[in-house]
């Protein structure tokens, strides 16, 4: 095998002397040490005949040393039967290969790299060997370090809220800044966004931190019993009732009460509920006794419930009245880049909890796990990870996705109006158009407002989120006219 057969490949585009060109050998050994990372490359026999001076430093090895030697002893592996897999596998294969591996260096000490093999040819078109790249990673722990202190930091102010995107930075804001009023919250976003996190943190940053945290799931209240679940009962006031019973408001009396689900609530018990935000007043069931107090109220939901107020299902009262400080939690598909440290603190979380070693993410469990769309978001992430843990096989980590494309619920769409009579119906592309002019439209009467209840998604009657997947899709700015 010799050098001189890497002049069938592809010449890249460098600056050289044309003189140069008369001698091919040189011209590419010039290209390769101009690389920004370590090249080895190896024949059909796995051995290495060239190295350039990034493959020297990266090893420890000199030039004498590398050459001759089979790649794959560069490379640690966990046991046997991984060495065996390395070597089994097919050197003339046509696939490239990119992986992270742990570099054996000449002074025994070991860390990752991200491997590249790509074939290459001779001047038959025939694969002849690889070329090996090697990147160290080393910048990217320190980088990862870095994200860990980050969220060290995030975790002492804010619970265990785990990401650095920009849309959880506007979360984070918006409880920091409502946290130290005594303003009533609603929580907006899809199942197993992390709603619970946000009032946990709301609470926590607040002056009520002394006081107890109440929480209340309103979907798994049976309707009957809703009023004696939030204002308590006394003994005799119905069947089962054998004794006095305090209820959420009392036990949540200086601190924070927090409504998950709130959409649940039966119309005839919001009257009350109402009552209580407005006068700290209420009675328990079957008594006459007015009993006061003071509560911090935080709700949440799945639900948009603007348009349950305009349907008659929840009072509007109500609504403006729990809406007076909305939080908006992104779903995970919006908020991509927290997938790595998410999945990083569930498997710490998953592998202390089931007193197992812990696995290695890699950047390739990284990128496969945000290709997926996580339409039961951090809940889904949390679960599948678990499961993760509890299969990994030698530190090895196995993730089981569900297959791409599997289908998820649909959320509202806006559309046009139908076409009048004798009109010719509308072709995809105009429907499109007609689309986006009804968006620009909602936007500039909202003057770019989307969120809350005087903004452009109550006005199209859609879920801001989905406003906002729209407008990407579109490519309409808040600000178009």
């Amino acid at each position: 095998m010799g050098f001189m057969e890497l002049s069938a490949l592809k010449e890249p585009v460098v600056s050289v002397d044309p003189a140069s060109r008369s001698d091919p050998e040189s011209f590419y050994r010039t290209v390769l040490e101009s690389l920004s990372e370590a090249v080895l490359l190896a024949g059909a026999d796995r051995r290495i005949f060239y190295a350039n001076r990034l493959a020297t430093e990266l090893t420890g090895y000199a030039p004498e040393e590398l050459l001759g030697r089979p790649s794959h002893e560069l490379f640690h592996f966990e046991d046997h039967a991984q060495a065996t897999q390395c070597q089994s596998k097919d050197p003339l294969s046509d696939q490239t290969e990119i992986l992270e591996k742990e570099l054996k260096g000449k002074d025994g000490r070991l860390h990752w790299v991200l491997v590249r093999t790509t074939p290459y040819r001779n001047q038959h078109k025939e694969i002849v060997g690889r070329v090996i790249a090697l990147s160290c990673l080393a910048r990217q722990k320190c980088l990862e370090f870095e994200n860990e202190v980050l969220q060290d930091d995030i975790r002492q102010k804010f619970g265990h809220i785990v990401g650095n995107s920009l849309a959880l930075q506007k979360v984070l804001a918006q409880i920091s800044t409502v946290a130290l009023t005594e303003a009533n919250v609603l929580i907006l976003g899809e199942s197993g966004t992390g709603k619970e996190l946000v009032a946990h943190a709301i609470h926590d940053l607040s002056a009520r931190k002394g006081h107890p945290l109440v929480r209340v799931n309103c979907a798994s209240i049976p309707k009957e019993l809703f009023e004696s679940e939030f204002f308590g009962h006394v003994r005799g006031a119905f069947t089962g009732a054998i004794k006095d019973r305090a209820g959420r408001f009392e036990l949540a009396d200086g601190g924070t009460l927090f409504l998950d689900e709130i959409g649940e609530i039966p119309p005839d018990l919001q009257s009350k509920l109402l009552r209580v935000l407005q006068e700290g007043q209420f009675e328990r069931v079957g008594d006459d006794r007015t009993r006061t107090v003071k509560v911090r109220l935080i709700a949440a939901t799945n639900r948009d419930l603007l348009t349950e107020a305009r349907a008659g299902r929840f009072r509007l009262d109500l609504y403006y009245r729990l809406s007076v400080f909305p939080v908006e939690v992104p779903p995970l598909r919006e908020r991509l880049e927290d997938i790595g440290p998410l999945a990083e603190h569930f498997i710490g979380h998953s592998a202390r909890r089931l007193g197992v070693p812990r696995p290695r993410l890699t950047k390739l469990h990284v990128q496969e796990l945000q290709s997926y769309d996580w339409p039961g978001n951090v809940r889904e992430l949390q679960n599948i990870i678990e499961r993760a843990v509890i299969l990994a096989r030698g530190g090895r980590l196995q993730l089981d996705l569900p297959p791409r494309g599997a289908p998820r619920k649909p959320e509202r769409e806006v559309r046009p109006p139908p076409a009048a009579d004798g009109d010719e119906e509308l072709s995809l592309e105009e429907l499109v158009v007609r689309e986006r002019e009804i968006v620009v439209a909602a936007l500039r009467r909202t003057h770019g407002k989307i969120y809350g209840p005087d903004g452009a998604a109550a006005l199209l009657r859609c879920k801001p989120t989905t406003l906002v997947s729209k407008m990407k899709r579109l490519k309409v700015r808040r600000d178009e006219r």
